[in-house]
Formats: C-alpha cells, structure tokens, sequence
C-alpha cells in the first residue's frame, strides 16, 4: 500500500504528524509520501518513515497546487486528508479521492470558546491516530517522536555546547496572547543550574536578543540563526525544555526532551497540552479561558492575565522538578 499524507501547517501539527507517518512504514507501508509546504518540508524530510516529501512553494498559487495533486491521480495511492483545510480538500480531490479525513471537532471547540461549554476531545495524537482505522491499520496510542535530526546538525550542536549542561528557553509564540512575560527573570534563576539554550525564529530574537545579553557567557542565543532541523539538534542536547504554547514545545518533546510549558489563552481540550510522562504544564484557573482558538484574538479583558501573573519562582520550580517523579504533571493557579 502506498500513502498520500496531506499536511500543510503548522509547526506543531506538523511535529505531531510525525509519529503517524512512522507507524504506517511500520505497518507495511511501501511508500509514505507528504504534501506539504515548502516551510514544513525539512521536518518531513527529517520524519522516520518517510520516503519523499512534495513541497508548496510559498508564492504558488492553485495551479501549482492543482499540478502537484494531478501527479498522484489514478497511481493507487491511499490518501490521507491530516490536515482538513480548504486547500487539502482541494488537493485530495485533484488526486483522485480521500481515504481518511481528520476530524476537527470545530462545534465543541467553539462551544469551549463562547458558551464556556465543556468537552472532552481526543488530543491532536489521538486525532491523527484514529486516521489509521478508515484505511485498514491497526489505531496505534501515539506517542512524540520519529523526527532524527541531520548527523550533521547533531555535530555542530555538540561542537557549539561542548559538553555543558543547558536548558533550551522560548520565550518567543506567534501570538501576543501566548507570550508569559517573565522569561528574563527565569533565565536569570536557572542559569545557576545550567546554561541557557534560547530557541525561537527571527522574530523572536526580540525577546532572546537581551537575555543573551544579560547572562552573558551563561546563554547561547541560537534564534533565527538555524535552520528547525539544525536547532531541534541542539535542543536534543538539552535537560530541559520551556517555553510557551508553541511549535517547539512539541519540537522539544518530539526529540525526546521534557518540557515546561505556560497555557494561557488556549486549553487542553484543544489537544496540543505536552505528551511525555514528564512534561509539565503551568496555567491558570481563570473563567475567561479559553478565549481563541491558537491566540490570535486580542484578551477580552486586555490583561493578558491568564499568563502575566503567574510568578517566575513557580516556573523556575517546575524546570527544577522534571526529574521528580512524584512532581505533579500539571500545575493550576487561582
């Protein structure tokens, strides 16, 4: 059997698909393919399983599209619909069919964001799953991982660490809503434990550019420097991973690496909380959440509370605690 996997965005979604495509060579599969976009298209390449990735070129329109999909037309292909936008629609029904599609629950999490309606909803794993059932393979428990970062990449980051113990902070998320404001002050208390590895793409080198500057030789700041692939290495050598809700969270999970991480305008119900048994996360227990669904609308109460009160000593502490098995996974504030 040969798949079609469609996928175009985002980061973490990407990430996550990743155990999916594993599970599917593991199950026989004698080509795994991923249509993606040309950003996302070195996380595949870089996926355990996957045999070749077809990458949208960012300026192409919906003839390249239309082109692309065309290719895999009566070529008996299974098609896998990961992403359930517009454009996979599109490019599913180009090729021929959709064997699978992802469910993406758009009322619940709707009814979470303006009734405050509770639910409980299969996470983003759980969602990608559940695509193996409609095309005969056995529904595996997925867990993060199946990303193996170039031989390459791992060497420049044990060059660039030297063998030193660090801890990789992201202070950065594309949404203002998503960004605690106290990462200058943990990075100033946990570099008396470890390094401080500081991640993010270019535009976060906003936020990373003046805590490098105050930890001095106690931070290496790696944002908008590498290519994801070339950072996830670096990453892969860290103890510890926080940051906001994100694309590198599940960036460090993927690589094996713990993570802290602050929930605030978003909800575990959406399906994206950190999966490994030791990964921690810090939120409050606040009426207004969830008020988006990624983080893109303004805070109704144009406080940014969910996040900014919550004390820099609390995160710290739950870095520290990683390792501590009897530490509670998830940490709720009043």
């Amino acid at each position: 059997m040969k798949f079609l996997v469609i996928r175009f965005s985002s980061l973490g979604d990407c990430i996550l698909l990743a155990p999916l495509l594993g599970h599917l060579k593991q199950s026989g599969a004698e080509e795994v393919v991923v249509l993606t976009k040309r950003a996302y298209a070195d996380i595949f390449a870089c996926t355990n399983g996957v045999d070749r990735v077809v990458a949208l070129d960012r300026p192409a329109g919906a003839g390249a599209l239309w082109r692309m999909a065309g290719e895999f037309r009566d070529r008996d292909y299974t098609i896998i619909d990961a992403h359930a936008s517009w454009r996979s629609r599109v490019a599913g029904w180009r090729a021929g069919h959709v064997d699978a599609r992802i469910q993406k629950h758009t009322r619940e999490r709707l009814g979470l964001i303006v009734l405050k309606r509770r639910a409980v909803l299969p996470t983003m794993l759980e969602r990608y799953a559940r695509l193996c059932e409609p095309v005969g393979i056995t529904v595996p428990r997925l867990l993060p991982g199946g990303l193996r970062p170039p031989a390459e990449a791992a060497r420049a980051a044990s060059r660039a660490m030297n063998g030193d113990s660090f801890i990789a902070v992201a202070p950065g998320s594309r949404w203002v809503t998503k960004r605690w404001n106290g990462f200058a002050q943990l990075c100033d208390m946990l570099a008396g434990e470890s390094k401080i590895l500081l991640v993010g793409d270019a535009a976060d080198r906003e936020f990373t550019a003046p805590i490098a500057k105050a930890l001095g030789g106690r931070a290496l700041d790696i944002a908008g420097a590498l290519p994801l692939m070339h950072a996830a290495a670096h990453v892969a050598r860290c103890r510890a991973f926080v940051g906001n809700d994100s694309g590198l969270m599940h960036l460090a999970e993927a690589v094996g690496v713990p993570v802290v991480s602050l929930f605030g305008p978003t909800v575990e119900a959406f399906g994206y909380y950190p999966s490994l048994p030791r990964s921690r996360t810090i939120e409050r227990a606040i009426a207004c959440r969830p008020c988006s669904r990624n983080g893109s609308t303004p805070c109704p109460r144009r406080t940014g509370e969910c996040l900014t009160v919550i004390p820099p000593a609390t995160v710290a502490g739950a870095v520290l605690s990683l390792f501590d098995a009897s530490a509670p996974r998830r940490i709720v504030l009043d």
